[in-house]
């Protein structure tokens, strides 16, 4: 279990530095579009296509670690007036219902993806820019977020604790 634990802590950070990558390149091509725009009237081609498919990729490949930890929105207030067993009750409820929705997602995304590939789909447009890439990075983080959705199950039913922090405190708990 440890290994695995590991394993998809690793692949986590491994994707989630890949999105922060596709957020800076996408920060980048905006800037050097409005530069190119307003000093030079010249924008550049293709930025919009490229922001698009960056923008799937930043968003989908982080979600596998912003589950592992506990970053989504979660809202509290009757929860944790319920007793302990229910409390892991509903997260284990929660969590499968999350399994399933992004399990979906990533089985029609999968699917569409590899389809996409294999027609090799781009948009059209000034520059014909591929739409496959980011169809594989949502079908991938997708399915990254169920994997960590159903370890969460696991974690919860079985009482596993992490004596290992997933990242140094940031003073934000």
């Amino acid at each position: 279990m440890t290994v695995f634990r590991g394993g998809l802590r690793r692949i986590n950070r491994l994707f989630a530095f890949f999105s922060g990558v596709a957020l800076l390149v996408m920060m980048l091509l905006g800037a050097i579009d409005v530069i190119g725009s307003n000093m030079f009237n010249q924008p550049l081609p293709g930025a919009f296509e490229g922001t698009e498919a960056l923008m799937v990729t930043s968003v989908f490949l982080a979600l596998g670690l912003s589950q592992q930890r506990r970053a989504h929105i979660n809202v509290e207030v009757i929860v944790g007036l319920m007793p302990r067993l229910f409390q892991r009750l509903s997260q284990v409820f929660s969590a499968l219902l999350c399994a399933l929705f992004f399990g979906l997602i990533a089985w029609f995304g999968w699917s569409i993806a590899i389809k996409s590939f294999m027609m090799g789909e781009f948009s059209s447009g000034l520059i014909n820019f591929p739409i496959w890439p980011a169809k594989i990075a949502l079908a991938f983080g997708a399915t990254l977020m169920a994997v960590q959705c159903l370890w969460d199950v696991v974690v919860t039913i079985f009482g596993l604790e992490d004596t290992q922090p997933d990242h140094p405190r940031l003073g934000v708990e």
